[in-house]
């Protein structure tokens, strides 16, 4: 059983500074991490839409360039691979940034896999026994029908 000062559940937004706040005061920590890190905001939520809605913006600036004296030969044409490409590098450098920020911090420990509470203390990880007196949750919330069954009392 590996033991730590801290274990935080979930490396989203609020996960890596967390561990780093942590790191800083020579506390030793597990982040656990089941997917990907950075959360929804990174991977599928605010980086890749506003990636595409500056791109979007991208264009409609070129279709009004003549309203600031910017001449095109043409309309602008639209590359949604490149545009789409764009998006995923935005993801992919945010993600890899949070990863290799949260692997150079001497006290921390980045594991990837799905966490169980054992006890009040101590989270299972794929068969892994963890344990710290503090321990916290930094997940997002699963939508209601996923949680609960639906019933006439309570629809999805």
């Amino acid at each position: 059983m590996q033991q730590f000062d801290a274990i935080i559940i979930g490396a989203g937004q609020a996960g890596p500074s967390l561990a780093g706040r942590l790191n800083d005061a020579d506390r030793k920590v597990a982040i656990i991490e089941r997917k990907h890190v950075g959360g929804t905001c990174v991977n599928t939520g605010c980086k890749p839409t506003k990636t595409l809605v500056s791109s979007a913006y991208a264009a409609h600036i070129a279709r009004r360039s003549a309203d600031y004296g910017v001449v095109l030969s043409g309309p602008p044409e639209i590359d949604m691979p490149a545009v789409m490409r764009r998006s995923h590098k935005v993801t992919l450098d945010s993600r890899h940034g949070n990863e290799t920020w949260l692997e150079s911090m001497e006290n921390v420990t980045l594991i990837r896999g799905h966490a169980r509470f054992e006890s009040a203390n101590t989270i299972s990880v794929d068969g892994e026994l963890l344990t710290a007196p503090q321990i916290f949750l930094n997940v997002a919330p699963a939508p209601r029908s996923r949680i609960f069954p639906a019933s006439p009392m309570c629809p999805p």
